[in-house]
């Protein structure tokens, strides 16, 4: 339970800077579950991730483009039947989108490397993403000790742990 403005109302810039950026995020995302599914040697995970990875730099570089209108009014389409697409100049300031991306990236292993959390400027931005880590890192903790009544203070509702829940 957090209080006050989300990382995205603190975060200055315009909606296209931060769906930018969070259309950066996604791709660290799914970077960051590939790189984990090839240290683990969980190849099945690797391939669904590889394609995730792709949809989501697709995705973005749609965002930069548009489709190319052919003579007749409908998409002009490639030989293998896709629209074909031109790059738009955006507006965004590189900046910001990159801030916006730092602070929406600091739950991914990959993102904490890519972007460290020190990069942020600001510093009610930054405290609001240690706040955040902070509480993870405490759930955690109450989870791994197993202690209800830590975890019922931290939820905000009355957790009951369950001996034997889970044991096969």
């Amino acid at each position: 339970m957090t209080d006050g403005p989300s990382v995205y109302d603190l975060l200055d810039g315009t909606s296209e800077e931060k769906n930018l950026a969070e259309d950066l995020a996604g791709i660290v995302d799914y970077l960051s579950r590939f790189l984990g599914a090839v240290e683990e040697g969980n190849w099945r995970y690797a391939n669904d991730k590889a394609g995730q990875v792709r949809d989501s730099v697709e995705r973005f570089q749609r965002r930069l483009t548009e489709t190319v209108p052919d003579g007749r009014g409908d998409v002009e389409r490639d030989e293998d039947g896709r629209a074909v697409r031109r790059y738009v100049p955006s507006n965004a300031d590189g900046k910001r989108v990159h801030q916006a991306t730092t602070a929406f990236v600091q739950d991914y292993a990959a993102g904490r490397a890519l972007f460290p959390i020190d990069g942020l400027e600001s510093g009610q931005v930054k405290e609001k993403l240690l706040e955040g880590q902070r509480r993870t890192a405490a759930l955690r903790d109450a989870m791994d000790s197993g202690d209800a009544a830590a975890l019922s203070r931290l939820t905000g509702r009355k957790v009951v742990i369950v001996d034997g829940m889970g044991d096969q």
